[in-house]
């Protein structure tokens, strides 16, 4: 039985790399959506949305542009999209571990491009979707499709 019989609905946690790809003009929920042909829902750990404010407020202009206009298109397509923000703890874990931990107790997806966190997932049998830039779009780990 692969991992995709039992995610009980589908869902996709959503890493800080795949938000930014946003500002770059990708509807990720969207490609999401029409790559896994289901309607999902995705959830967005708090530490991400750290992250990307982070980045919007410190880090280098081309990227602090990036991070603030990918929070702005967040928003917005918060209407149109089941986007949900989730407070996550993570005292004594490291960010991937937080987000693989949720990954397995919620039966989700995970949106990454971190090759760390994939290896992670890809460890636990959890199905990844990344960015391909050659291709320019995302694709998943096809086994789970």
């Amino acid at each position: 039985m692969g991992y995709s019989s039992r995610v009980r609905k589908c869902c996709v946690i959503v890493d800080t790399n795949i938000l930014l790809l946003l500002a770059d003009g990708l509807n990720v929920f969207e490609q999401i959506d029409e790559l896994l042909l289901t309607k999902c829902e995705y959830i967005i750990p708090s530490i991400v949305i750290g992250e990307i404010n982070k980045i919007a407020s410190s880090g280098k202009n081309k990227l602090k542009r990036k991070a603030l206009a990918s929070l702005q298109l967040l928003e917005r397509l918060k209407e149109k999209y089941a986007i949900r923000i989730v407070e996550i703890n993570t005292i004594g874990f490291s960010v991937d571990d937080t987000l693989i931990d949720l990954a397995v107790s919620m039966g989700c997806y995970i949106a990454s491009n971190d090759r760390g966190l994939r290896a992670k997932a890809r460890r636990r049998s959890i199905p990844e979707i990344y960015y391909r830039e050659e291709k320019g779009m995302l694709e998943a780990s096809k086994e789970f499709i």
